[in-house]
């Protein structure tokens, strides 16, 4: 079941990767055209934040239609921000992501006798769990959000899904139409699974530590045991340490990819949100406001949440290690207890730039510092 499961949440990891770094085309002999590869997605994304500026810089008269500024200013800072989180995430720290993935292949296929049967029960349903959400979210948002383009459809009289049209191309070309219609329904389904699969992506990666930490605390409570206190002491002990070192090994590696993924990602957040209680500040147009505050916020669950269990299960950890029968242990068995005591005092924390720990008050911080802003920006303009 555990291998399963793990295979199951590795292809969606894989494929993260196919996409962003276009592995469908074949490598060559080459050294720079492969490296080209990894430009393509920057590439679209920035021609897409080109259209949003061109957009607003000759293509809107007025700001009647709020609909029309709110989608094309979520789709510039998502863009925007997208570029860097690439640039520095995929590409810049991508032997992180290679460590970390090996390290999950590793405690998968991993044989020790205590860890093996709770990784079954704990870290297979935590898969399960992230498998489920991640194609889920991905499903829904991804059809939540095309109700936008049909709308915009609806009002262009069938011409812009995004409400801009590509710039250098005529009203009187017979391509206008398809590429138009066509190419911004493209565009824009494609940004919106850039923008949050890597999202899922973390969300999978917090979930297997979530997975092994709860692991780790089923073996702790064996502690708790009498009979297992005499005659496994030692070798769960060992276990527990262990298990536990690569943790913080890993989760240190990887850490190093979120703080930035992180402070990109909540910037982003704070401005979307500002700029669409702004505009919808100024309308009536209540269902469409409400509608992406959603779509919003159900981003940052999917970003605050897993760092919260993160934390909450390292409490845990500690207060089972707390509640073990420590004291009728050997002399030797305690020291060595004593150690894995003194390293689960440290919680494993998802951090990063301005907000800290991510956490659930991450999430209402986040929505404190947009509702901030907007009442700001909406006393000084207004």
């Amino acid at each position: 079941m555990l291998r399963n499961n793990h295979e199951k949440v590795k292809k969606l990891i894989l494929l993260y990767f196919y996409v962003y770094e276009m592995q469908c085309i074949p490598l060559v002999s080459c050294k720079a055209i492969d490296t080209a590869k990894l430009m393509i997605v920057p590439v679209f994304l920035a021609f897409s934040a080109f259209c949003n500026i061109w957009h607003f810089l000759y293509e809107v008269k007025s700001a009647d239609n709020i609909l029309d500024i709110s989608i094309n200013t979520n789709l510039l800072i998502g863009g925007i921000q997208t570029i860097f989180t690439v640039a520095v995430v995929n590409v810049g720290l991508k032997w992180n992501h290679n460590k970390v993935q090996k390290y999950f292949d590793n405690i998968v296929e991993s044989s020790e006798v205590f860890l093996t049967e709770a990784r079954e029960e704990f870290l297979s349903k935590s898969l399960q769990i992230a498998n489920s959400i991640v194609r889920a979210f991905l499903t829904v948002y991804g059809a939540t959000c095309l109700l936008f383009p049909a709308i915009a459809l609806y009002q262009t009289n069938y011409v812009s899904p995004i409400y801009y049209q590509f710039p250098g191309l005529p009203h009187s070309s017979p391509f206008f139409y398809p590429v138009n219609i066509i190419g911004q329904i493209l565009i824009f389904t494609i940004i919106i699974q850039l923008y949050i699969s890597m999202d899922c992506l973390f969300f999978i990666y917090l979930f297997y530590f979530r997975g092994e930490i709860h692991s780790i605390t089923a073996v702790a409570k064996l502690l708790s045991q009498k009979e297992h206190l005499d005659s496994n002491c030692d070798r769960i002990l060992r276990s527990i340490y262990r298990a536990h070192r690569e943790v913080f090994k890993n989760f240190g590696i990887l850490s190093k990819v979120m703080w930035h993924f992180y402070s990109h990602k909540m910037l982003a957040m704070i401005f979307i949100i500002c700029c669409s209680l702004f505009i919808y500040s100024q309308t009536n147009s209540i269902a469409s406001g409400i509608i992406l505050q959603m779509l919003a916020i159900s981003l940052l669950v999917i970003l605050c949440v897993p760092g919260q269990l993160i934390d909450s299960y390292s409490d845990n950890l500690r207060e089972t290690l707390y509640e073990s029968l420590w004291y009728e242990m050997k002399p030797l068995d305690q020291r060595n207890f004593l150690l894995i005591f003194i390293g689960s005092q440290k919680n494993i924390n998802a951090e990063t730039f301005g907000v800290g720990v991510i956490s659930f008050a991450t999430f209402v911080q986040v929505i404190k510092l947009a509702i901030s802003y907007a009442a700001f920006v909406y006393a000084v303009l207004l």
